[in-house]
C-alpha cells in the first residue's frame, strides 16, 4: 500500500525538485525568471533548486537566449541529455529487449539477450541481471549515472511492490521481479504492466504530452490498454485495474487464455483469430497468424470474415472506452494492426455506430505504426525510471506480506 509522506522540509524540497525538472522537461528550455512564474515559487528557491541540479548535471545553461527586453538576456536551461542514464527491459517468453536511454529518453544502447530454455523464474532474473550488466559496461556508463532499471512484463504486475503476481503467457504467478532484480543489481528498480510502460513513454516522449486524458491500446499476442486521466495513469485498486483485453464481449464465446469465456482478447488477439479459424476449419495446428492474415488479404472470404468479426469487436470495446473516460486522444499500436484496414475499416465503423454522443468529433484517432524492434516496450520500461523524476513524490510504498511471495512458482 501507500501512504503520505509526512509533510516536512525534505519532502516539500523534493516536490519542488520534481516539478522545476517537470516544467523544464515539458517546455524544454526555460529561463530562472520564467520557472519562478510558472511554478509559483520564490526567485530564491528556483536559484537554489536550479543550482543544485547544474551541480549533478541534471540541468544544463544552453547557449540560446531569447528576450525582447533591453539589458542582459536570460539564460536558458534544459534538461541535460548525458546527465543521468535510465535501463529499460521488456521481458518477453523467449527473452528479453533492453536499453539504455539518456535522460530525454532518447536510445543510447540496445540489445537483445535470449533466456535459457525451460528456465524457471528466478533463473530468467538471474540471467536478466548479468545482461543487464553487461550492456551498461559495454556502453561504457558509469554505475553511478544509472538512475535505475524499468521492467514491462505482460500480465497482473503489483508495481508498488515489484510483484508479477499472475504473467499466462510467461507462466509465471508471484514472483518477486523487483526485489530478486533490485537484490542482484544494486539499483533501483520499476516493474510495471508492459502496456502501461507504453503508455508512459507516450505521456513522457509521444503524442500524449499535449493530452491530460488520452488512452493507449495495444493488440498483438494480448490485447492490453493504458490510460490517462486528467493527468493520472488509471491504475485501479492494488493495481488490477484497465485489464480491457479481458472485458467480456460473449457470454458464451470463445475460451480465453485466462480461463474464462468470451474475454475480448479471444476474440481480437493473433492467438483468437488463429484459434477462430482452426474451430471454423480454416486452418490447422501450425497455422501462424501471418499466414492467416496474407490469406485474407489475397481475398479469402471466409478468413476475412474473422477480421472483420475481431475488428467489430475492438472497435466495439474501444467505443465503451471513449464514452466512458471521453478522451481527446486514443492510440492503436501492436504487432496485431499489422493486418491494417483488414482490423481499422471494422473498427472505425464500430466506433461511428457505437460511441455516444459527439465525442468522436473531439477525438484524434491515431494509429501507431508497429515496430517490430527495440523502440516501444523496452523505451517505454526505462521511462518509467525518467518519469519517477518529474512525478511529485507525494508517497511512499509499505511493504505488505504479499509484497514477498514465500515461493517462487512456475508453470510449464
Amino acid at each position: 500500500m501507500r501512504q503520505l509522506r509526512p509533510g516536512n522540509k525534505q519532502t516539500i524540497r523534493d516536490i519542488n525538485r520534481a516539478l522545476i525538472l517537470s516544467l523544464v522537461r515539458r517546455h524544454r528550455q526555460l529561463s530562472r525568471v520564467q520557472l519562478a512564474r510558472l511554478s509559483a515559487l520564490s526567485q530564491a528557491t528556483v536559484s537554489e533548486i536550479i543550482g543544485e541540479l547544474l551541480s549533478q548535471g541534471m540541468l544544463v545553461e544552453t547557449d540560446v537566449v531569447v528576450s525582447d527586453r533591453r539589458g542582459p538576456r536570460p539564460t536558458l536551461l534544459a534538461i541535460h541529455p548525458q546527465g543521468g542514464f535510465a535501463v529499460g527491459v521488456m521481458i518477453r517468453p523467449d527473452g528479453m529487449n533492453l536499453v539504455i536511454t539518456d535522460l530525454l529518453a532518447d536510445v543510447v544502447a540496445r540489445a537483445y539477450h535470449p533466456f535459457p530454455e525451460h528456465a524457471a523464474p528466478d533463473g530468467v532474473l538471474q540471467h536478466a541481471a548479468h545482461a543487464i550488466w553487461d550492456e551498461i559496461r559495454r556502453a561504457g556508463i558509469s554505475l553511478a549515472n544509472i538512475l535505475g532499471v524499468g521492467v514491462g512484463i505482460t500480465g497482473e504486475i503489483d508495481s508498488e511492490t515489484g510483484v508479477c503476481r499472475d504473467a499466462y503467457i510467461l507462466g509465471w504467478r508471484n514472483v518477486p521481479v523487483g526485489a530478486t532484480l533490485q537484490r542482484a543489481l544494486g539499483l533501483p528498480v520499476i516493474v510495471d504492466n508492459d502496456t502501461r510502460t507504453l503508455i508512459i513513454a507516450e505521456r513522457y516522449v509521444g503524442l500524449g504530452r499535449e493530452h491530460e486524458t488520452f488512452v493507449l491500446v495495444t493488440v498483438g499476442r494480448g490485447v492490453g490498454m493504458g490510460a490517462f486521466v486528467h493527468g493520472e495513469l488509471l491504475r485501479g485498486a492494488q493495481d488490477v485495474g484497465v485489464e480491457f483485453g479481458h472485458v467480456t464481449m460473449q457470454l458464451d464465446g470463445p475460451l480465453c487464455p485466462c480461463g474464462k469465456r468470451g474475454c475480448l482478447e479471444a476474440i481480437v488477439s493473433d492467438v483468437g483469430l488463429v484459434a477462430a479459424a482452426q474451430a471454423a476449419g480454416l486452418a490447422d495446428a501450425g497455422t501462424t497468424i501471418e499466414a492467416l492474415t496474407a490469406r485474407a488479404q489475397a481475398g479469402e472470404a471466409a478468413v476475412e470474415a474473422l477480421f472483420t468479426q475481431a475488428g467489430t469487436a475492438l472497435g466495439v470495446g474501444v467505443a465503451n472506452v471513449i464514452t466512458l473516460f471521453g478522451p481527446s486522444l486514443v492510440v492503436l499500436t501492436g504487432e496485431g494492426l499489422c493486418a491494417g484496414e483488414l482490423l481499422l475499416g471494422p473498427l472505425r465503423a464500430a466506433l461511428d455506430r457505437c460511441v455516444f454522443g459527439d465525442r468522436m468529433r473531439r477525438l484524434a484517432l491515431v494509429v501507431r505504426p508497429w515496430d517490430p524492434g527495440w523502440g516501444p516496450w523496452a523505451r517505454g520500461a526505462a521511462c518509467l525510471v525518467l518519469e519517477g523524476m518529474v512525478r511529485p513524490p507525494l508517497y511512499h510504498s509499505v511493504a505488505q506480506e504479499r509484497a514477498t511471495p514465500a515461493v517462487i512458482s512456475f508453470n510449464a
